[in-house]
């Protein structure tokens, strides 16, 4: 009986480390996707979003909505996720959008191994996007420093949550409504 009770207090650590390690491996894979273009014909400009998806719908839902926001405001959008096929070339855009979910007070990996693989921005205007459970603050830091170090302009930085009460903008809370009200406002730079 002695030994059953000692194996589990050995098994029960064993098996969270293995869980915990194999997330964090899964979140900061690359995950690729086609390139997509809304709106091809938007007169205010061009605008390249590049994300990570993350573990739960979240991040994803966010990222629509500020893109249907975007497309609110007719710019012409392309998208896709922070992997080797995301685009580096920064000279067709008027503005780049990143997002990321945050792992561990961390934004994720692939948006910083993206932002690494960019030719310098040369003040670029550039929105930060990041999402998590209710704490962004020290991921929203690192990845403004990171675009910065790479020459972008960073025009804004919203940090939104689905475990904690969002900041009311513009009369709402719910994060997906403001990340499309957000981004409805960029008309022009």
């Amino acid at each position: 009986m002695r030994s059953t009770k000692a194996l589990t207090w050995i098994m029960i650590p064993l098996i969270f480390v293995f869980f915990t390690s194999s997330i964090m491996m899964r979140v900061q894979q690359d995950i690729s996707t086609d390139v997509l273009i809304v709106n091809e014909q938007g007169a205010t400009g061009r605008a390249l979003v590049v994300y990570h998806p993350g573990l739960s719908s979240f991040q994803d839902n966010v990222m629509e909505a500020y893109i249907a926001g975007l497309v609110d405001a007719d710019w012409s959008v392309m998208v896709s996720t922070a992997s080797v096929g995301a685009p580096t070339s920064m000279s067709d855009f008027d503005l780049l959008v990143l997002g990321s979910p945050t792992y561990a007070w961390k934004p994720a990996g692939p948006i910083t191994r993206y932002l690494g693989r960019l030719r310098e921005l040369s003040g670029l205007p550039t929105a930060l996007i990041l999402t998590g459970g209710a704490s962004t603050g020290s991921a929203a830091d690192q990845l403004e420093d990171a675009a910065t170090a790479a020459g972008a302009d960073v025009i804004g930085i919203l940090e939104l949550w689905q475990g904690a009460p969002n900041v009311e903008i513009q009369g709402t809370t719910d994060p997906v409504e403001i990340a499309r009200q957000t981004a409805s406002e960029l008309e022009g730079l």
